[in-house]
């Protein structure tokens, strides 16, 4: 029997509910808060080589907090994070259930109903996921739990992440991360991953419940990659007659080898899904008494994601002398205590309060810099890519194309762009860096050598995989034969060619 552990003189570790490729999650107790817990084991084997611990592990807290802001019954509550060691640890809410692994092995076979219910529950926490910019990257049967009154939960939101790249420095591990039978071409490629490779993994996973197969059944993980790139998905009532028609036109969509082929994001999805889900009322909407773990149970339209023009409601503020510096101290001391939200109201109320009156130009563009390396650094990059375009266009004109800080927000630009998954525009931003950088610094300096492999990166998730391709040979041929990176690129090169 394994010997019981506490961590961090809080959290007792009582039994494992679960293993899998990057550690463990445990059932546990707080003892100071006199609950039980879900906790997340990272195991130090999973985490990238010669990778700096107290990096990584302020890197885990920083997912932890972006997990934190999806505000949504169908995500986990986050309690706490940490380290302990060599280990890296999240506290989260305990939820009871089965995952969909042990759903599809208990009801075969999935009522459609059923399986439109469960389908249209993730898609609803994808989209309060994605709208705080947080993609998933390893969405997968294993990661969804159906509780016993049918409601469905999402786990491990920001884990992969962890083995991902650092988006504010344009760096990456190298490896793919996500499960080969759910991972979207783009994934496969080494391209971004976007919100909507969440799609394509969620295509396989309706695929699955209705059909009670994966799509692609290749044995080993290069040749499931591979099928995923190359070969077209089945057809739905192939292998299920019931199926309506529509859904498997979603599936279809939903299994589009180019992100821009699936649907637009997860509220379109949930939509699509809307007119096959039960009416509200005591029915089941399969024959039968209500059974544990239906989906259909709790489904009602307050799962619905939030509508595309909610936006938040201005509060007015009260008036008083504006105090400039003070509140950018306060925001970054919020800022370095990773209080992004708080530091990013703050500065958003200052910005408004002070409009464009008496003062000083300097003041406000120097508290919008600000708002927008803030916004940035707590993963809201569709505001921080607003805000970083206003720089632009107000302070762009009054300098050089080659200024440093013109350059440095374009790239920050590309970034967000990246982060939202539309690598069409990131590249179109990135590149006039590239190129200025190239000119400048040399072909073979280190930070020109990361801008190629991020353009080759982008180039892949917009589907230009030859040109991937080319982008990579060319940086292999100016690096030479002793570059430290040699390895790295080729195993990036054999991703785009097969």
């Amino acid at each position: 029997m394994t010997a019981r552990r506490t961590l961090d003189q809080r959290y007792e570790l009582t039994s494992p509910i679960g293993r899998g490729g990057m550690g463990e999650v445990w059932s546990g107790y707080d003892k100071r808060l006199d609950r039980p817990v879900a906790v997340k084991l990272l195991r130090p084997d999973v985490l990238p080589l010669g990778s700096d611990r107290t990096t990584l592990a302020k890197r885990f807290l920083r997912e932890a907090r972006l997990t934190a802001r999806v505000e949504h019954p169908g995500v986990p509550a986050v309690f706490d994070a940490g380290a302990q060691g060599d280990e890296l640890y999240l506290v989260m809410q305990l939820v009871p259930g089965i995952d969909l692994g042990d759903f599809l092995a208990q009801h075969q076979p999935v009522p459609v109903d059923w399986a439109v219910a469960v389908a249209a529950q993730v898609a609803s926490v994808l989209a309060a996921a994605h709208a705080v910019s947080l993609v998933h990257r390893d969405l997968k049967p294993g990661n969804v739990m159906v509780r016993p009154d049918g409601t469905v939960t999402v786990l491990d939101f920001g884990v992969a992440t962890l083995l991902e790249t650092d988006l504010t420095r344009l760096t990456t591990t190298g490896e793919a991360v996500g499960s080969p039978a759910y991972m979207s071409p783009e994934q496969v490629l080494g391209g971004v991953p976007s919100p909507r490779s969440d799609l394509y993994s969620l295509g396989c996973i309706l695929h699955e419940l209705l059909a009670g197969t994966r799509p692609f059944t290749a044995e080993g993980t290069y040749p499931a990659m591979r099928q995923h790139v190359e070969e077209p998905p089945p057809r739905l009532r192939a292998h299920r007659a019931d199926t309506p028609a529509a859904i498997e036109e979603l599936v279809l969509r939903l299994l589009a080898k180019a992100p821009e082929d699936r649907p637009a994001d997860a509220q379109e999805v949930y939509e699509r899904l809307l007119p096959f889900l039960p009416t509200p009322g005591p029915s089941t909407g399969t024959g039968g008494p209500s059974r544990p773990s239906d989906p259909t149970r709790p489904y009602r339209h307050p799962f619905a994601p939030r509508s595309r023009s909610a936006s938040r409601e201005a509060v007015p503020a009260a008036p008083h002398t504006l105090d400039f510096a003070g509140t950018r101290d306060e925001a970054a001391e919020l800022a370095m205590a990773g209080r992004f939200t708080q530091a990013a109201e703050l500065l958003e109320d200052l910005l408004e309060r002070a409009g464009a009156g008496e003062h000083p130009r300097t003041q406000r563009r120097g508290a919008r810099l600000q708002l927008a390396n803030t916004l940035l650094l707590g993963g809201d990059y569709a505001r921080a890519l607003a805000e970083y375009e206003l720089l632009i266009d107000e302070i762009g004109p009054e300098r050089a194309a080659e200024d440093s800080d013109v350059l440095h927000w374009r790239l920050q630009i590309a970034v967000c762009h990246a982060a939202l998954g539309r690598a069409p525009e990131a590249l179109e931003h990135l590149e006039p860096v590239l190129r200025i950088q190239q000119r400048k610094l040399g072909a073979t300096h280190d930070e020109v050598v990361e801008l190629r492999r991020e353009a080759a990166k982008l180039q892949a998730s917009a589907g230009g995989v030859r040109e991937a391709a080319a982008l990579v040979r060319s940086l292999l041929l100016d690096l030479g034969d002793s570059h430290p990176r040699r390895v790295e690129l080729r195993a990036m090169l054999s991703r785009f060619t097969g």
